[in-house]
């Protein structure tokens, strides 16, 4: 009986855990994917500045000398923006992979939660019914145990009677040629 009271503590906290990792993975991946939408955003706003820059051919005259340097400027730290937000977006990116391979790692979690909440039914059914207290034997054979016999092959039925289905063959052929 402590057995299964033990099985049944340990399954309950694994799953409350396992919802709490559900929770925070939840949450993580909300924040990248805010993340990469707002970098997103960056590199179009960015694309687009780029774009108007390449599509006014000749930029008018500069005002002086400190209106070409400063645009110098901006232009150089807007490509520095730029390549930073790729930067972060591919880190995300990466990100949102190890996201999938711990949501992966929590399905398989769920699943072995699953193969321990039946065997604690089992347990527990096999307590409460009075039955043996020798474990049930599981589905695998023992390396040391003879094989079960083969399954014998279905047998040919013996000789059916062909008088019903000899009557009927005329009867289809003739409706068949009106």
């Amino acid at each position: 009986m402590n057995d299964a009271l033990d099985m049944r503590g340990r399954y309950e906290q694994a799953l409350a855990e396992v919802e709490d990792m559900k929770r925070r993975l939840r949450e993580h991946a909300q924040n990248v994917a805010a993340r990469e939408k707002e970098l997103e955003e960056l590199r179009l706003e960015v694309a687009g500045r780029q774009g108007r820059r390449r599509a006014s051919a000749p930029a008018p005259a500069p005002s002086g000398p400190d209106r070409s340097g400063e645009l110098a400027k901006k232009i150089a730290e807007a490509e520095k923006r730029e390549r930073e937000a790729v930067q972060e977006l591919a880190l995300a990116k990466a990100e949102r992979e190890r996201l999938d391979e711990r949501e992966q790692s929590i399905r398989k979690v769920e699943r072995e939660l699953a193969g321990l909440r039946v065997k604690l039914q089992e347990e527990r059914a096999r307590v409460t019914s009075g039955g043996s207290t020798e474990p049930e034997p599981s589905g695998e054979p023992e390396p040391d145990s003879e094989p079960p016999p083969p399954t014998p092959l279905p047998q040919p039925p013996g000789e059916p009677d062909l008088e019903p289905a000899a009557g009927a063959k005329p009867r289809s052929r003739s409706t068949k040629a009106s």
